[in-house]
């Protein structure tokens, strides 16, 4: 571990970097250059009490998209404007080719903050993205100046509450990749479902329902109908408590055409201290050439991984749908493997935040 002046700390780790790349591979019967996998720079900023979690997300991703990793944090305990870094390789065999990639670990003092766009821009590997991952703890600081600077910014709304990563994203032009956006993606996608081939049932949406899992974590209704009124062109009214003796959260929109839309966000079963909130079900009430549906994605309350999808009134439909899981690894792989703009996640974000702000 080295500490000690900005230029000093960036100058030696590159040389440091560069003797290990231009070093033989000694592990082989004869040595040969090393490989070095280049797939993107992968930038996750976190608190100190994140980084152990930080490395080992990063090796699990390597499997898959490896590359170089810079893990970022800081420390008010360090002189305030020194850096400091430690730097590690890795190499395994994919058949006789060994394939290299690094981590670079830099803590920041507090002073010192405000150089870390610089510092990443100076260590990244050039041509390839860079991604940048704001983990639950990142200090704004550090968070605000590496938003401008990145290909894509990724977070997790289940972690981080809407109104900061609407911030941020209104300082960078990047694409946004929503951790939370990817695991709900099965639930969209059924609701969507829904006015295939009726669009005009969508714009007749006069009362929406969402139930999610109590607890203190970011409420992830808000995401989902942010997702919605960006889509349909709501502009959201008002929010506040649910109405006499329910639980949850009311409120109202306004639709494309003026028309009022009630919004009611029910509790149900807690989930847990540390738990993520989960979506447990999505009702909407609409009408199709006068005549009322209703039309519902819910959870099994006994085979959660399974949503239960119903039309009733002007159509009728009963059907069984499996919700998927995946692993975190997979989840993170899902959102940077898309590299194109996100207008959609992008336009949600801030409707989520434009409702919860109310």
């Amino acid at each position: 571990m080295s500490a000690g002046r900005i230029a000093e700390v960036i100058k030696r780790v590159e040389s440091e970097l560069a003797e290990f790349w231009s070093s033989p591979d000694e592990s082989r019967p004869e040595p040969a250059p090393k490989t070095r996998a280049s797939t993107m720079n992968f930038v996750a900023v976190g608190s100190r009490a994140e980084v152990e979690r930080l490395k080992e997300q990063a090796e699990e991703l390597a499997e898959t998209h490896a590359g170089r990793t810079l893990l970022i944090t800081l420390d008010d305990r360090l002189d305030p404007l020194s850096v400091q870094a430690d730097w590690s390789a890795t190499c395994r065999r994919a058949g006789e080719v060994p394939i290299c990639y690094d981590r670079v670990e830099l803590t920041f003092g507090v002073a010192a903050a405000e150089r870390v766009a610089s510092v990443v821009s100076a260590l990244t590997i050039s041509d390839v993205a860079v991604i940048v991952e704001l983990a639950p703890g990142a200090p704004n600081v550090l968070g605000d100046a590496l938003a401008p600077i990145c290909d894509r910014l990724v977070f997790d709304s289940a972690e981080t509450c809407i109104e900061r990563i609407a911030e941020v994203a209104r300082g960078t032009k990047a694409p946004l990749a929503d951790r939370a956006f990817v695991r709900t993606f099965s639930f969209r996608e059924l609701v969507a479902r829904f006015f295939d081939d009726m669009p005009e049932a969508c714009r007749a949406i006069r009362r929406v329902e969402i139930a999610r899992s109590a607890g203190a974590k970011p409420d992830p209704a808000a995401l989902l109908l942010g997702w919605m009124g960006s889509r349909l062109g709501w502009t959201f009214e008002s929010r506040g408590p649910a109405q006499p003796g329910g639980a949850g959260v009311s409120g109202r929109a306004r639709a494309a055409d003026g028309a009022p839309i009630e919004i009611a966000l029910l509790d149900g079963p807690p989930a847990g201290e540390q738990a993520q909130r989960r979506i447990d079900g999505v009702r909407l009430f609409t009408s199709l050439r006068g005549e009322p549906l209703s039309l519902g994605c819910v959870r099994l309350d006994k085979a959660p991984a399974t949503a239960r999808w119903t039309m009733e009134g002007a159509r009728s439909a009963d059907h069984l749908h499996p919700l998927g899981y995946r692993d975190e690894t997979w989840v993170l792989t899902k959102t940077i493997d898309s590299l194109e703009g996100d207008r959609l996640l992008r336009e949600a974000v801030l409707a989520a935040a434009a409702w919860s702000a109310l």
